[in-house]
């Protein structure tokens, strides 16, 4: 489960564009920010994707990735020219291909990589789509979890949104914002497709699968926030938005949270690994934020300088299948974990904390280029990690404190959760 956003510079305070998308994945599934640089291929070289080879083209472009751990494609990203993507599982009636072709996250992936526009990216899917198709187990631990995808796509003048249904897809331009979820979004009046015309593509909607997700009461919550301000979103407004709850703490919430909290091992299985939110003007700078750990109501964003000489800080390109301390994921996992038993009693003094500490991050975050190799750019920017992990590791040592207060059915399952990724729960 998930939920993407795309505003376009007439409904922004100061004429930008701006991106978000919360990722919803299995709650143990490490989420990894890694950076690549352009490159140039040989003309017989191939890529691996997640479960095939293809061939490669001979240049890629730089891109910024937020993806699971396991798997080649990415869940959203943006690249050096200023096209920024994020997908979200569609579930759709009909028999699916039984041999394996790319994923939906790689389709993502080589769309930033091959792409210097929101129309280029989207011909790029379109097109290994065609040839690929879209199929293979999708989870991390739930092997048998596979879905279409729907994506937004967008650059600095357009926003796109793209659904595809086995290798068949709908387009839609929209030209001030749009949202997807677990939904099918697009009705009779798509722009481009591959069906006949009048073709509804709500009509191969798997409805009990779609209402299970939750998808429509996310996408119309986000759709709420962004159409009733009207000239006057910021970058912190996305924050905001994929902080949103209707529940009053985790426990007590369902899957129409954007902010989602996993809750146990039937209906309330996804968890917000990680969060991406995206800030474009319309020169060539760059405002890029990341969580780079699970749930945004209980982390910062903060800034990432793409192509540092010096990387990406604290090691948020890092983890794997277990809990590690080199891992930026997983020190936060902890904290998360940890604070889920006594969310009731900290979490509104944590928050007030938190989101003081992310003004003071974004108030002092500029526009950058994709190059930048600014030592202040980069000291901002892990500066605002540390902080974080300060305010963290002040919390954690609080709560140690109190004895563990949760609904004992909610209880039990983080317990096993954490036990399994052998995590230790203050």
């Amino acid at each position: 489960m998930c939920d993407t956003l795309g505003i376009g510079f007439s409904y922004t305070k100061e004429g930008t564009s701006i991106f978000g998308k919360n990722s919803d994945r299995e709650p143990d599934e490490a989420q990894l920010v890694i950076s690549m640089p352009e490159r140039e291929y040989r003309q017989s070289e191939a890529v691996d994707c997640t479960y095939i080879p293809i061939p490669q083209v001979r240049h890629t472009n730089a891109v910024l990735l937020c993806k699971p751990f396991w798997m080649w494609g990415a869940e959203m990203g943006v690249n050096e020219k200023g096209v920024v993507i994020g997908n979200e599982a569609i579930f759709v009636k009909g028999k699916k291909e039984k041999t394996l072709g790319l994923l939906g996250m790689d389709l993502l992936r080589l769309g930033l990589e091959r792409s210097t526009t929101a129309d280029e990216a989207a011909l790029v899917i379109i097109n290994l789509l065609k040839e690929y198709g879209q199929t293979g187990p999708c989870g991390y631990r739930d092997k048998k979890m596979s879905y279409m995808n729907s994506y937004l796509i967008m650059d600095r003048n357009s926003i796109l949104v793209l659904e595809t249904f086995g290798r068949d897809y709908a387009l839609k331009r929209h030209s001030e914002f749009a949202a997807i979820s677990n939904v099918i979004t697009l009705d009779k009046g798509w722009d481009e497709s591959s069906f006949a015309t009048g073709t509804d593509p709500r009509s191969f909607s798997d409805l009990i699968f779609t209402q299970f997700a939750g998808g429509k009461p996310r996408r119309e919550c986000t759709i709420r926030n962004i159409s009733k301000r009207k000239g006057k979103i910021e970058t912190r407004s996305a924050f905001a938005i994929l902080r949103s709850h209707h529940g009053k703490s985790p426990a007590k919430g369902s899957n129409a949270d954007v902010c989602m909290h996993a809750a146990g091992p039937l209906i309330r299985r996804s968890q917000t690994t990680g969060s991406l939110v995206v800030e474009l003007d319309t020169d060539n700078g760059f405002k890029i934020f990341v969580t780079a750990g699970s749930s945004p109501c209980l982390s910062t964003f903060k800034p990432v300088i793409p192509l540092s000489p010096w990387g990406l800080p604290c090691g948020i390109e890092k983890g794997k299948a277990m809990y590690s301390t080199d891992s930026y994921w997983w020190r936060h996992e902890q904290f998360h974990m940890s604070m889920l038993f006594r969310y009731k009693d900290y979490f509104p003094s944590f928050r007030e904390d938190m989101l003081n500490l992310e003004q003071d991050i974004y108030v002092s975050t500029p526009f950058y280029e994709w190059s930048s190799d600014s030592q202040n750019l980069y000291a901002h920017s892990k500066r605002a990690f540390d902080l974080t992990e300060e305010l963290e590791a002040y919390y954690l040592a609080r709560i140690k404190e109190m004895r563990k207060k949760a609904p004992m059915l909610y209880g039990q399952y983080w317990k096993k959760v954490a036990k399994k990724n052998r995590l230790p729960l203050a």
